[in-house]
């Protein structure tokens, strides 16, 4: 007599309900991960690239800006722009002139948002000379990710760049 190998109707339905429930409490996890890693990743990014313009400075033995707010209308929009000055501007300062050379442009991932760029003076953008000093005493750039996860980037008065953290994104709780 043959046996028959097949699952009953009850053991199906009850496989599908613990991978329902399981899908249910992991989906939710790998959204937050994710915002997580976008957030880390551009952290990252703008460290890198923070660094790459000052080396460029030093190197090149020329100034280079990074600037926040690359077409000037005062809106951080999340893009950043990495050029090197020839000190001839026409216009504002350190606004880039079609003459001058881009190192670098990025942009934050999808996801994450740029809440603040302050450099010396307050503006949104920061030279390195050829010693590698920042303008002034440094400056820093936050962003976070929705739902309040909060990375940053300072630049002290040496020009070392450094990624910081904060729980709520107020003044005194970045570390």
């Amino acid at each position: 007599m043959k046996q028959n190998k097949a699952f009953t109707i009850l053991e199906l339905v009850v496989t599908l309900a613990i991978l329902g429930t399981l899908s249910g409490i992991a989906i939710p996890q790998v959204g937050k991960w994710l915002r997580n890693a976008r957030l880390h990743s551009a952290a990252i990014d703008l460290f890198v690239d923070i660094q790459h313009a000052r080396m460029v400075a030093v190197k090149e033995n020329r100034n280079v800006i990074v600037t926040f707010d690359p077409d000037g209308d005062g809106a951080l929009d999340g893009t950043y722009l990495v050029f090197v000055d020839n000190g001839h501007s026409k216009s504002a300062l350190w606004t880039r002139e079609t003459d001058e050379r881009i190192v670098r442009k990025g942009s934050l991932p999808p996801g994450v948002q740029l809440l603040k760029a302050s450099f010396a003076g307050g503006i949104p953008k920061t030279r390195f000379n050829h010693m590698g000093f920042p303008n002034g005493l440094g400056g820093h750039v936050y962003f976070c990710s929705k739902p309040g996860a909060y990375m940053g980037i300072h630049v002290n008065i040496n020009g070392n760049p450094r990624i910081v953290k904060s729980d709520n994104g107020e003044t005194g709780t970045w570390n």
